[in-house]
């Protein structure tokens, strides 16, 4: 589903901010623009299209900042956008990622198993090797 044109526009202008913010490297900056964005899109935002890359982004760049349990405040948002993605398995790579480094890896095996089931794989190519080592094990 689209969103109104101009509110479509103040969410594409948050994102290109926070580019440029992270960009320069400033993730602090980036993720309150991208949170300015995400605030912006209409309820129930998971029918928009842009919400999944919006939340993805957020979730991102907190783990870039090392701030798992903000990640983690956000996963919620993740499961409920993207309706009309494909399920690659995405999402349970991601959950996999903060729980691990949150130190749950009871949990974090559970959703790479889910991630490697769907994805076939592919998600881990070029990841950390922790992750796929702890799915092994």
């Amino acid at each position: 589903m689209k969103m109104e044109l101009s509110v479509q526009q103040i969410v594409e202008e948050y994102r290109v901010r926070s580019d440029q913010s992270f960009e320069q490297k400033n993730y602090q900056q980036s993720v309150d623009l991208l949170i300015k964005g995400w605030e912006e899109i209409p309820l129930p935002k998971g029918l928009y299209n842009d919400t999944y890359e919006v939340v993805k982004d957020i979730i991102d760049t907190f783990i870039i900042m090392n701030e798992y349990e903000s990640a983690q405040s956000w996963l919620t948002h993740l499961y409920s956008s993207g309706f009309k993605r494909f399920d690659d398995g995405e999402k349970e790579f991601i959950s996999g990622v903060i729980y691990y480094e949150l130190g749950d890896l009871l949990i974090s095996k559970e959703f790479f198993d889910i991630a490697s089931r769907k994805s076939e794989g592919r998600l881990f190519e070029g990841k950390d090797t922790k992750y796929i080592k702890l799915l092994k094990g």
